[in-house]
């Protein structure tokens, strides 16, 4: 069942200045921070032999952060010339995702976390027995893939989905802040999952959380998997920072 969370009071709002993005690593409990699954700040071209790009135009590392860019043939939604650049390294089936973003234009463009992510017989992302795939999002949500993918920013539809793959279905709408700024600031996106679990964070703010019953859509995807960045091609190009993948404590909530 969907739950937007409403913890405004529990939370500290955050600054979304470049440089000055607010994490919620203050307020959130459970995560071994201290033993990261993957950082970079994205200050090396060597951080590029981490990840592998499918579709797209280019994958460069400018200035301290990771640029992904397609064609950019197109300024609303179309079919075609759309980009994934999967991190190589697996992360744990439970954990915390957190990167600063910002798009070329905030009110143009989608950008997706695919998350927990392999194959539907457990192959590796990068495993020879998958078919090909360039970016064609059918490939990833209805193909030979199973996990998890947020859109997570929208500038058309300026709300947040959540979906659960193989099948593409809609688990759970939230809020959309990165749509809504008006600023060339970055943000600071946090994804939490505990099982079935998964919270969706902006600038330290909750912007969607929902609980797979494991039931409702299929079981639960408890398994090692991978994470993509997907872009849609009327992004043009996004920047990403200060990427960091941690494990979770026994402890942590949920």
């Amino acid at each position: 069942m969907l739950k937007i969370l409403i913890a405004a009071a529990i939370i500290m709002a955050g600054t979304a200045a470049h440089g000055q993005a607010t994490s919620p690593s203050n307020h959130l409990e459970g995560i071994d921070w201290e033993n990261p699954v993957y950082a970079t700040e994205f200050d090396s071209s060597n951080t590029l032999q981490d990840w592998s790009l499918e579709g797209g135009q280019s994958m460069l590392i400018e200035e301290g952060k990771l640029v992904l860019k397609s064609v950019g043939k197109n300024t609303k939604p179309a079919k075609g010339n759309h980009l994934v650049a999967w991190l190589k390294k697996p992360i744990p089936e439970d954990f915390y995702l957190e990167f600063d973003f910002k798009p070329k234009n905030k009110q143009q463009g989608l950008a997706i976390v695919f998350f927990s992510t392999r194959g539907i017989h457990g192959e590796a992302i990068d495993d020879p027995q998958l078919a090909t795939r360039d970016g064609t999002f059918k490939q990833y949500h209805s193909g030979d893939l199973n996990g998890y993918h947020l859109s997570y920013w929208s500038g058309d539809r300026h709300a947040s989905n959540l979906r659960k793959n193989k099948g593409f279905a809609l688990l759970g709408s939230g809020s959309d802040p990165i749509s809504n700024d008006q600023t060339d600031n970055f943000h600071r996106v946090g994804i939490y999952k505990k099982s079935g679990i998964i919270r969706y964070y902006v600038d330290g703010q909750p912007a969607l959380e929902h609980i797979d019953d494991g039931t409702s859509n299929g079981p639960i995807w408890n398994h090692e998997g991978w994470i993509g960045l997907r872009q849609m091609d009327h992004t043009h190009w996004a920047q990403y920072e200060r990427l960091s993948v941690y494990p979770l404590n026994e402890s942590a909530p949920e």
